[in-house]
């Protein structure tokens, strides 16, 4: 049996810990995570979670990053097999990202990011990661979108999806996919009136 590296180990005991936030993050919310029961479940010490990310708040955001890095990933492999284009399959890919768990465990984030510093800065950091790749991949389903006008659109449809999303934090059995499908052609719409518009703004 091959030994593996110290990287190799290294990169095990971080991926250790960021699956064992996760699940703990889904059970009991970020108020309830404690660094202690993630490295009990994790099989790690605390002095290996003190070695790669000091703090809670940069576990909680890392696990945040590599499960927002994970699902971008998986988007991109299933473009790859069944390419679409065009700015509705955009928008529905990019709805795939708040009709998901990404979104419900970053909404509880923000909200406890109001009152901690040290989880929004790591926080911060991580959204401006993942608005980069998920504007980058948008854009390269829809080249529209990186128009001024097509990124004022796009930027009004991802409000609403958030706003849309957020329903679940009370309305736990409503139907997210029916109320999107009804929503989709106004976004559309509006995505026509504000790239043909002379003034965009």
């Amino acid at each position: 049996m091959t030994r593996r590296t110290q990287a190799e180990r290294r990169e095990a005991s971080r991926a250790d810990l960021i699956a064992a936030t996760l699940e703990l993050m889904e059970e009991v919310g970020y108020a309830g995570v404690s660094v202690a029961e993630v490295c009990q479940r994790a099989g790690r010490s605390v002095g290996t979670h003190l070695h790669h990310f000091g703090t809670k708040a940069a576990l909680v955001a890392a696990a945040v990053d590599a499960l927002a890095a994970r699902r971008i990933a998986d988007v991109r492999a299933d473009l790859e097999r069944e390419p679409r284009r065009g700015v509705a399959a955009a928008l529905d890919v990019v709805w795939q990202f708040y009709a998901g768990p990404t979104f419900v465990i970053a909404l509880e984030l923000w909200v406890a990011a109001r009152t901690n510093p040290d989880l929004r800065e790591h926080l911060l950091a991580v959204e401006e990661r993942i608005d980069r790749e998920g504007v980058a991949l948008a854009a390269s389903i829809a080249p529209e979108l990186t128009t001024p006008a097509g990124a004022l659109a796009g930027r009004h449809a991802v409000a609403t999806m958030r706003g849309l999303a957020m329903r679940r934090a009370l309305y736990v059995d409503v139907d997210l996919d029916a109320d999107w499908r009804s929503l989709k052609p106004l976004l559309l719409t509006t995505f026509t009136a504000t790239t043909t518009s002379e003034d965009p703004r």
